[in-house]
């Protein structure tokens, strides 16, 4: 009965302890993605432009790649 009563015991606690470490890697991964909604939103509303400007930059340079921050980069790495 005693050690009946313990395996039972050994079983929840190792059962807790993984279901920990699952919120545990949840939760970081929710902390990394607001992290870089954050950043998403600072990059689109910290620095906003005119239409009237970017259209005149597009036909002053059209031919010339934008620019991606290293933001949007670490985004796309850490969301796969």
């Amino acid at each position: 009965m005693f050690k009946n009563n313990h395996h039972d015991h050994k079983q929840k606690v190792e059962a807790m302890i993984k279901n920990i470490n699952t919120i545990s890697l949840e939760v970081k991964k929710m902390k990394e993605l607001s992290q870089i909604l954050l950043c998403d939103l600072n990059l689109h509303f910290g620095q906003p432009k005119k239409m009237e400007d970017h259209k005149e930059a597009e036909a002053s340079h059209p031919f010339e790649e934008p620019e991606i921050p290293d933001v949007a980069l670490a985004s796309i790495r850490l969301s796969d």
